[in-house]
């Protein structure tokens, strides 16, 4: 593994052979991240205070493109090592915060030049998308969350960020291949975690104004005895689609990370966000498709390891 650190104003500087390193995919929120520690020399001490961004690669392949958050110089009985952590470059918009402002008829061209251009993100072909109501970004809420809103209430998706930066503002689609996890394939660890609390059953939008609600149910909590209902009141002019849609929401974020399985394997494995895990592990009662929402590699004194954090791909 390579690590190449670019200099604020310009140049870069190419790391000593790394010591430790760990990096955590996730494509979107929380954002991915990284540690990396390596031999450190004085001369570095200059450098480091215009250290700006973060490449990770090996073999010509970048593994991840991120910001820099913080270093650290270190000193004791085992000699002098730099640290360096930050995170992915959705970080840009996470950090920053947006005006607030109404938008008539937004386009999700719109919304890129207005959101995420400014902060140096750049995206590939995509499918436009138009609203057909009056979409609003709250004062204070992040870059990211004005983008990702919009995308969640016109096109039901939430927009991503690959490892080498780019920003992809479209749904996910299974391209049909599955990595495997079988009876024969060593495992450090498997867990199964199903969390009932906090998840809502059944969500209530009530306009006041209007007089008008709209309840939103979650089916399939529901019909496993999930029982954990939510009022949530809306200004006058929300619209009967808005109001499906914010009680949606609310109930896609409550079930974020309910059930997930985590799986720690031996090595670097080639699975990354978005890929989808076939489990067939008969003797724990585990099997199906799983799709990837993180990722972690990690490199130090006992070796590689990958841990993947999935949920069932249906869900």
């Amino acid at each position: 593994m390579e690590a190449v650190v670019q200099l604020y104003g310009g140049g870069s500087v190419v790391l000593a052979p790394l010591l430790e390193w760990e990096t955590t995919l996730t494509g979107g929120v929380p954002c991915d991240s990284f540690y990396l520690k390596c031999p450190y020399h004085a001369a570095q001490a200059a450098l480091l205070e215009r250290a700006w961004r973060v490449t990770l690669q090996e073999k010509g392949t970048v593994l991840l493109r991120a910001v820099v958050d913080e270093t650290e110089i270190v000193q004791n009985g085992a000699g002098r090592t730099l640290e360096i952590s930050g995170r992915g470059l959705a970080a840009l918009l996470l950090d920053n915060e947006a005006e607030a402002v109404t938008y008539t008829r937004p386009t999700l061209s719109e919304l890129l030049r207005r959101h995420a251009a400014p902060y140096g993100l750049s995206w590939g072909m995509f499918s436009e998308l138009q609203g057909q109501a009056e979409y609003s970004v709250s004062s204070g809420e992040s870059q990211w969350r004005a983008l990702e809103g919009f995308t969640r209430w016109v096109g039901g998706f939430v927009p991503r960020i690959t490892a080498e930066g780019l920003l992809l503002p479209a749904a996910w689609k299974d391209n049909g291949r599955r990595f495997m996890i079988g009876a024969g394939t060593p495992l450090l660890e498997l867990r199964w975690q199903d969390r009932r609390y906090g998840v809502y059953s059944e969500v209530l939008v009530v306009d006041k104004v209007r007089r008008q609600r709209q309840r939103v149910e979650h089916t399939a909590f529901l019909d496993r005895g999930g029982c954990c209902r939510r009022v949530l009141y809306v200004p006058g002019r929300s619209s009967s689609a808005a109001m499906r849609y914010t009680g949606q929401y609310q109930i896609e974020r409550s079930r974020e990370g309910a059930r997930q399985l985590t799986a720690v394997l031996p090595g670097r494995q080639g699975a990354a966000p978005g890929s989808v895990i076939r489990m067939e592990r008969s003797d724990i009662g585990i099997q199906g498709d799983f799709y990837v929402e993180e990722a972690a590699y990690c490199c130090n004194a006992a070796g590689e390891t990958t841990t993947l954090r999935m949920r069932r791909l249906e869900e």
